[in-house]
């Protein structure tokens, strides 16, 4: 997720908003007159259709971002501090992980996960990863896979802690049918409060209708 400074100054214009409309109507009603519900309900009306309108806008120009193998992909804490990365190194692409046979071809993707900042430990929260064809169909992680490959080289977990300039690598597995073409993989993070902020926030890749940043899978 990397986000754009003008989607962060959007909603916090929202939340100055309807909290001067609040601070409005309770003014209204401890002076002991109606507060004009109406016209406050107006005023939110246009708000909330100007934003939609931005959003939308702003999502529909955006295009994906395909990243080939060794490039970063950031993720930003509190919206703005976008120091940890992850990138794709390598795919091994195998009919078999000792005895165990995938329904297509298991690819082993190996990430490397890491951060730049200066001071900081850091970590991805809750991340999700889903590979998508050129047909558009969705996969998700192999535990039959990702349970063989842990029998003979455990991988590091994806929410391992980083260092300051730290890096490590760690593998994951997806069973993808012999005819999946253009295989990308996409990752998200975050808990499900920061997934409905960045579903509204302004050029925000996780938002509505907003391209997303992939990783190649094939060379």
């Amino acid at each position: 997720m990397h986000t754009h400074g003008f989607g962060i100054l959007m909603i916090l214009a929202t939340v100055t908003l309807a909290f001067g409309l609040a601070v409005t109507a309770i003014a209204a009603t401890l002076r002991g007159q109606p507060p004009r519900l109406g016209r406050l309900a107006l005023v939110a009306g246009v708000w909330a259709v100007i934003y939609a309108a931005v959003l939308l806008s702003v999502s529909l120009a955006s295009r994906e971002h395909v990243l080939a193998w060794g490039d970063d992909k950031a993720f930003c804490g509190f919206y703005l501090d976008c120091h940890t990365r992850i990138a794709v190194t390598g795919v091994d692409v195998l009919d078999a992980l000792g005895d165990v046979r995938p329904d297509g071809r298991f690819h082993v993707v190996t990430l490397r996960i890491g951060s730049d900042a200066k001071r900081a430990r850091l970590r991805l929260n809750a991340p999700r990863l889903i590979v998508t064809d050129a047909t558009g169909r969705r996969f998700v992680r192999s535990p039959a896979g990702e349970a063989a490959v842990a029998r003979t080289r455990p991988p590091r977990a994806l929410t391992e802690e980083v260092g300051p300039g730290d890096a490590y690598l760690t593998a994951v597995v997806f069973d993808l049918p012999a005819d999946a073409r253009e295989p990308r993989l996409t990752v998200t993070e975050g808990w499900w409060a920061d997934r409905l902020i960045e579903f509204l926030l302004i050029g925000d890749e996780d938002s509505f209708l907003h391209a997303r940043t992939t990783f190649r899978l094939t060379t």
